[in-house]
Formats: C-alpha cells, sequence, structure tokens
C-alpha cells in the first residue's frame, strides 16, 4: 500500500477539523488542541504528503486544489474504518441516517418523507434527533447526524456547512379558534392579550422581535418562552394567549381549525428553510435518497 509511513488517524481527524471549521483556532477549540499543536500537525501532514494543503484567504484556512481532493479521500476513508469498527464491536448499524429535524419540519414535512423513505429502503433505519438550532449544529459538526431538516442557519454558524433551499416558511400569530380578538388587526391584539414568544437564540427570535419594534412593541414582555408545540398549545387552548411561530410547526392545527392565525403585513416574517449538511461530508446513497424526496415533497404548506 502506497501510505506514507508516519500517517496517523490524528493528522486526518486535524485535516478534516481545519477544512470544516476554517480557522485553525476554531478547527484547535473542536479537537480540544492548542493552535501550535494543530499547525504542527497540519505542517507535519503536508511534508508527509508533499503537498501544501492549505492557504489563507482573508482570515480563512481554505483547503488547496491538492487539499480539496485530500479531504474527500480522507472523509470517504475515516467513514469506512467507522463502518468497520461499528460493524464489529455491533454498535450503529451500518444502514443508518441520522437527521436532525428543527420543530419547524417536525410535525408536518418530515414524517411523510421518514415514511415514504422507509418503504423505499427497508433495509435502512432513519433515527431522528430533534432540539433546538444550536444544538442541532454541534452534532452536525461532530459528525453525529448526517443531516440537519429546518431554517437556514445564520451566517455566523455557516463556515464549514453548505445549506440546500426547499422553500419559504412564514412566522405566523396565532391563537385557539373563537379567540376574543379575531377581529382585531395583530398590533392591537398583541396590546391586549398575553403572549408566547420564541426561546432566544431561537432562529426565529430576532424576526420576531424586529417585528415588534416596527409596530411599536420594542419591550414587549412574553408570559412564557417556546417553540415547543406540546408546551404552547395546550396553554392558547386553555387561554386568550398568543404564540409567534414558524407556520410549519402549527400548519396542521391551523388546517383542523383549533388555531386562527392573525394577519401580520409584513415581508420579512418568512425564512428560508432546507437541508444543511457538512461541507466536507460525502453522503452515502441512503442519504441521497432522503435528500430527494425531501427536493421532490417540499413545499409551504
Amino acid at each position: 500500500m502506497d501510505i506514507p509511513h508516519g500517517l496517523k488517524l490524528r493528522h486526518l481527524e486535524c485535516f478534516l477539523a481545519v477544512a470544516e471549521e476554517g480557522t485553525i483556532s476554531a478547527a484547535a477549540r473542536r479537537r480540544n488542541i492548542t493552535q501550535p499543536a494543530l499547525s504542527k500537525t497540519i505542517a507535519d501532514l503536508e511534508t508527509l504528503l508533499g503537498a501544501r494543503l492549505f492557504e489563507r484567504v482573508g482570515r480563512r484556512t481554505v483547503p488547496t486544489p491538492a487539499g480539496d481532493s485530500f479531504r474527500r479521500h480522507a472523509l470517504s476513508a475515516l467513514h469506512s474504518l467507522e463502518t468497520g469498527v461499528r460493524t464489529i464491536s455491533g454498535g450503529r448499524p451500518v444502514d443508518v441516517v441520522s437527521v436532525g429535524v428543527l420543530p419547524t419540519v417536525a410535525g408536518g414535512l418530515f414524517p411523510s418523507i421518514a415514511l415514504e423513505f422507509s418503504q423505499l429502503r427497508p433495509e435502512a433505519r432513519v433515527s431522528v434527533t430533534t432540539g433546538p438550532h444550536n444544538y442541532l449544529i454541534g452534532r452536525l459538526r461532530e459528525g453525529e447526524i448526517d443531516l440537519m431538516v429546518g431554517r437556514m442557519p445564520t451566517a455566523r454558524d455557516m463556515p464549514g456547512l453548505r445549506f440546500e433551499y426547499l422553500y419559504q416558511d412564514r412566522i405566523e400569530l396565532v391563537a385557539r379558534a373563537g379567540h376574543p380578538g379575531a377581529g382585531l388587526d395583530a398590533a392591537r391584539a398583541l396590546r391586549r392579550y398575553p403572549l408566547i414568544l420564541p426561546n432566544r437564540g431561537a432562529l426565529i427570535r430576532e424576526t420576531v422581535d424586529e417585528y415588534l419594534n416596527v409596530i411599536g412593541l420594542p419591550d414587549a414582555q412574553p408570559a412564557f418562552e417556546s417553540v415547543s408545540l406540546a408546551f404552547a398549545l395546550p396553554l392558547l387552548l386553555a387561554s386568550d394567549m398568543l404564540w409567534f411561530i414558524s407556520r410549519g410547526v402549527i400548519a396542521r392545527d391551523l388546517a383542523a381549525d383549533s388555531l386562527m392565525a392573525f394577519e401580520l403585513a409584513s415581508d420579512f416574517m418568512s425564512g428560508a428553510v432546507g437541508m444543511t449538511s457538512s461541507a466536507s461530508a460525502v453522503q452515502n446513497d441512503h442519504v441521497e435518497l432522503l435528500a430527494t424526496l425531501l427536493r421532490a415533497r417540499a413545499g409551504p404548506d
């Protein structure tokens, strides 16, 4: 085998960390080592391979053409090694697609996609993880999930990731059917009734805060903060509370007429929903099929 003597697993892991994170400092934090130690590991790898793997572009450290080629092969090699270890050790079965699903699609689009996938690929299993955006981004970066489906990450989260747009999802202001404020415009209703806001840190919170500022309610104090349908729906049905939430979360409840939506008359209360994955990932056939099904079935309602 034509593999340089001295090439170790840590060389590949450090190389991929820099390729995904885009900076030495971020990669060092991810690997829990010092920056000089990581830089030396990369330099040793370049010496072993006889090629320059990275170059500086502004403040970013990006792969050279040789580095980009090596990245694909290194990632494939690590995936093959992990598959072998799992097969022998009785760990996670080979045919598992791990997907992180944000609330935007967890109760609407994704379950039907997962069902269709399982019918087409009975030999594979979809492992679904739900949670807040930052949690799922972390799991994606660590390779614990193959794909994240939901709102587009912020610009500061995008280094090392790629996003594929599927559709636009609106933010709605909703209340129970038969709400006494149903005839009011949204601004008046918000001044009169208690409010549930998305959690601070939720992707839609900044947009909601901007809307409240535009209508003259910059200091609106919520009774609760949540993006969880399981928590908020009982509160809405038992009270006169209002809730700002992505339409994808409550689409079925709107269709069933258990909730109603106020007219917000705002062009910026929507955002991109799509698939986020590691920029350096080499996806298997199962992940590619799942992505194809999402593209074919994606829609706003």
